[in-house]
Formats: structure tokens, sequence, C-alpha cells
């Protein structure tokens, strides 16, 4: 099983904010994506972009990103199409935050993957809010796994024998729950260590997870991005 990944250098027009980079980097997406017919089309659809990206790279340790410097962003997919495309037109995008100036698309096919982590905050919301620390591990981890099956059998149109969780393990890495700006509120997440069982059904799972994100707003703001060990 293979995804496919994008890496965007990419020079900053003005100062961004950390709890504002997310959305940032969301809209500068999607306004590349109404520049081609195809993604276009999958920008405006309802249900899975089969896509998510990271943070701009390296990080700034005052949490502000500067005017006038280069960093790099990646987006990760399980489609190599939907990146290969988005790499025609994410340097054609007119935005006053940032520019696109050069891009490389690899192709990654994990080994073996023993454990997950989330780079961005993953989000789950339950009965309108958003999961938080000292609520249910139990649905925490049903949740994601439900989430990434869902992915799995919608992209590859059929469904995957499984028997109980790929999950043997998780660890909430934040003392307090993260928040992240996106169009006016406040997106509340959580960063996980995320052990995986050795099983091939696990392995589907955990690199689902690694090309198109854990749990919620993937593609609308980067969310659950993940890096495996």
């Amino acid at each position: 099983m293979k995804y496919y990944e994008l890496t965007c250098t990419t020079y900053l027009l003005k100062d961004i904010y950390f709890d504002d980079l997310n959305e940032s980097l969301g809209r500068y997406i999607n306004k590349s994506m109404i520049l081609d017919d195809g993604l276009k089309k999958i920008h405006g659809s309802k249900g899975y972009k089969y896509y998510v990206y990271d943070n701009l790279f390296p990080r700034e340790s005052d949490k502000v990103y500067k005017k006038g410097r280069v960093y790099i962003f990646v987006i990760r997919s399980i489609d190599k199409s939907l990146l290969g495309k988005m790499a025609r037109v994410l340097p054609l995008v007119k935005d006053s935050s940032l520019k696109v100036i050069s891009l490389e698309l690899k192709e990654f096919v994990p080994n073996h993957i023993s454990q997950l982590y989330t780079v961005t905050p993953a989000i789950l919301t339950v009965d309108n809010r958003f999961w938080v620390k000292g609520d249910s591990i139990e649905l925490l981890e049903r949740r994601i796994q439900d989430n990434l099956c869902k992915k799995y059998h919608d992209y590859y149109n059929g469904r995957l024998e499984v028997e109980g969780n790929f999950i043997r393990g998780i660890e909430i890495k934040n003392d307090k729950t993260i928040g992240i700006n996106y169009k006016n509120i406040r997106l509340m997440g959580n960063k996980f260590k995320i052990l995986v069982k050795e099983d091939e059904t696990s392995q589907k799972l955990a690199t689902m997870a690694l090309a198109t994100g854990l749990l919620e707003k993937n593609s609308s703001n980067g969310m659950g991005f993940c890096i495996s060990k």
C-alpha cells in the first residue's frame, strides 16, 4: 500500500502567527484547487478529500513565521493523481500571505509501522463539542478506527476484514487541549502517540492515517497529520 508526499517550498509575503498557520495554508490549497477542473470538483464535493497537510518547517520558537523567509510544508495523499494536479496549480495561486515557489513529489511504501505520532492536533467532535483529555479513551480509539475504515472502504471501493482495533495503545502527549483558529472559531484538539498492531489490516489502517490524516479536519485545516516509527 503506497502513499504520496508533495513537498512545497514556500516564500512568506507577511508574518503569520502559529494559530493562524493551518488556516492560511488551507486557504492557499483551496485557491489552487479551483484552478483545475478535476480538483475543483473534488473541492466542491462532500465526503473525504484524501489528503492532509503539515505546518511550515522549520518551526519558529516564538510562533511567528516571518515575512521574507522560505519554509516548506508537506501535502500527503493516497491519490497520486490528486497531488500531481496540485503540483501544477499551486505555483499559480495569487495570495497575500505566501507563495509556493517549488515542489517535489515522492512515493512511499511503508515497510512496517509500529507507532504513529500526530504532528498537528487531531480533532474529534462528540455531541457538538470537542473530545478532551479525560473523556472516554475507548470512544476515541473506536472513532479513530471507524474513520480510517470508512476512508479505506470509500477510496478502494472494498471492505477490510477487521477484528478488534488496530490500536494496541494510545498516549495523549499534551497536558492541555491545543487550540487552532479556523473560520472565526477555535478548534480544540490533542496530540497522540499510537501503538499499532502488526497484522496486515492494522498496517493498512496505519498507512491510511499517514496518507490522509487522523480523525477530522484533515484537508480543510491540516489536522491529524502523522509521522511514523
